[in-house]
């Protein structure tokens, strides 16, 4: 399923926040989804996937109720986009594209795996959304 880029363009940037009501651990590895919920009308829904390696980070937003991906952030080592574009060896951002979902990507210069606090704060500057009882790395 689809839906239009003005639709895509209002749901990233609609203000978010974690329906958690405790401190995110961010453990090492695949984290269960987090529910996210729109600030000004609690019946819409988002999931986030935080995935933490130790080489590697991996997050993706997308819609709950039709899991429609709207972002995501990985590094993988090769993209190809569908306009023939190649990402080769570059962190890479997908944002959703009409007719295209999340095929497209750009690269960015602000992943750090070395710094996954950092880096996880910009992509939720990205997708508008706050842990208001913040995020601590699990180091165990």
């Amino acid at each position: 399923m689809t839906i239009s880029q003005t639709q895509a363009d209002a749901l990233i940037a609609r203000l978010k926040e974690a329906s958690r009501r405790d401190t995110l651990d961010w453990a090492m590895g695949r984290t269960p989804d987090e529910l996210v919920v729109a600030v000004d009308d609690g019946r819409l829904h988002f999931l986030l996937s935080l995935n933490r390696y130790p080489f590697d980070l991996r997050f993706h937003f997308r819609t709950r109720d039709r899991n429609i991906g709207l972002v995501r952030l990985h590094a993988a080592p090769l993209h190809l986009n569908p306009d023939g574009t190649e990402l080769r060896g570059q962190p890479h951002l997908h944002v959703y594209r009409a007719g295209h979902e999340l095929a497209f990507a750009e690269p960015v210069d602000w992943y750090d795996v070395n710094n996954p606090l950092a880096t996880l704060g910009r992509f939720l500057d990205v997708i508008q959304t706050r842990f208001p009882f913040g995020i601590q790395l699990d180091l165990a």
